[in-house]
């Protein structure tokens, strides 16, 4: 697949945009801090030690960013805000936006990880590192960079003070935990109201916990793949108990656009706004359900968690339109594409009866000579019939 992309007539340009990309890309601070368990008096909690701020000049601090930007546009982001409410959190970051004051910042956000990995309630967490970045792309929009790295698989420091990289070749992403980014452009823009696009977004590798999420004071980010679950129960549920006045020719047309419109967006920021305008198109415009999916998830959030903003993967982009499919005796296990069923009688492969109880299914020849051969009369008993 590489090489097809490869070989296509745009492969250049690609090519010059990545490198210009990278040759844009300008760190403006860099350094590494450890986090780890210290017992003292008997006592055992979490500490964290800032090494020494990296050699700007050196090509590790671009790179380091670019390995990690890689991570991020192959996985489903999980985009958030700032919760002015998670005081410590929002006061860090709110400083550094004014004063630029790395060394606070950088002070700040380990002294929010350890509280909340010291949190009673929580268990225990593994030892390793964290390393921040502020760059600027090639945009010239400021962003901060935070990762959190394990201490499996040798992540090469030159000491557990100074903790700088011996080089490119040492950054070794095999034990990466999660990682978190700012836009600090949009944060200076949309903090604290909250009300344009999510400036805060993360990705997750080997741990899953919801402290790093908690220490950034993100109080809102759910994963892409949920949003898509629960968009799909939410479309369901809407069309049963708000839009049950559509013919069924309408929402039909709607869920396939859905559908359709999340299939084609794997990878990129969905907002559900944008869905409601896609729903929107297939209404009149005097319908009493313009709008209506939007509001309907907003009145029923505790049921239907969707984040205003997500992000599908591509395996949960084309998940969309299936559902799961498990016969009682377990002698059937399967995925159903709802907008490949007919109802009623029909040529088509797969049908539903009016009822929508039995499904029939259109079987491949093979599959069919198959039933034929264990299930075929017997010809003596048809002799003995005649």
């Amino acid at each position: 697949m590489d090489d097809q992309v490869k070989n296509t007539p745009h492969s250049n340009t690609d090519t010059e945009v990545k490198n210009t990309e990278v040759r844009s890309l300008v760190v403006l601070n860099a350094c590494a801090a450890k986090f780890f368990k210290k017992t003292l008096g008997g006592l055992t909690f979490y500490d964290s030690n800032k090494g020494n701020d990296w050699d700007l000049k050196s090509p590790v601090c671009v790179d380091f960013v670019n390995l990690i930007g890689k991570k991020f546009s192959k996985s489903g982001r999980i985009y958030g805000y700032v919760d002015p409410n998670m005081l410590a959190a929002a006061d860090n970051f709110s400083k550094y936006a004014n004063n630029l004051d790395f060394n606070a910042f950088v002070s700040g956000v380990m002294e929010r990880l350890c509280h909340e990995a010291n949190d009673p309630a929580r268990r225990s967490l593994n030892e390793g590192y964290v390393v921040f970045s502020h760059y600027k792309d090639f945009r010239q929009v400021d962003h901060l960079l935070i990762v959190m790295l394990g201490k499996r698989g040798g992540y090469d420091f030159d000491d557990d003070n100074n903790l700088n990289p011996r080089g490119t070749e040492s950054l070794n992403l095999q034990d990466f935990r999660q990682a978190a980014c700012m836009d600090l452009t949009e944060f200076k823009k949309g903090f604290p109201k909250n009300t344009g696009d999510s400036y805060l977004y993360f990705i997750k590798g080997n741990s899953k916990s919801e402290f790093f999420n908690s220490a950034l004071g993100c109080s809102d980010s759910i994963p892409g793949k949920v949003c898509v679950d629960n968009l799909k129960d939410a479309l369901g549920a809407y069309f049963t108990e708000e839009a049950n006045t559509l013919s069924s020719s309408d929402r039909r047309t709607i869920y396939t656009r859905v559908v359709s419109y999340i299939e084609n967006k794997a990878g990129e920021r969905v907002h559900l706004s944008e869905i409601q305008r896609v729903i929107n198109k297939c209404l009149n415009e005097d319908s009493p359900h313009l709008d209506g999916l939007i509001k309907f998830i907003s009145e029923n959030s505790e049921r239907f968690k969707v984040s205003e903003e997500f992000q599908p993967s591509g395996v949960t982009a084309k998940k969309m339109g299936y559902v799961d499919l498990k016969l009682p005796s377990g002698e059937f296990v399967g995925r159903l594409k709802l907008d490949a069923v007919a109802v009623g009688e029909s040529t088509a492969d797969l049908s539903v009866d009016k009822n929508f109880v039995y499904l029939k299914v259109k079987l491949p020849s093979d599959v069919s000579n198959r039933l034929k051969s264990i299930n075929a009369d017997d010809p003596s008993s048809g002799s003995q019939n005649a």
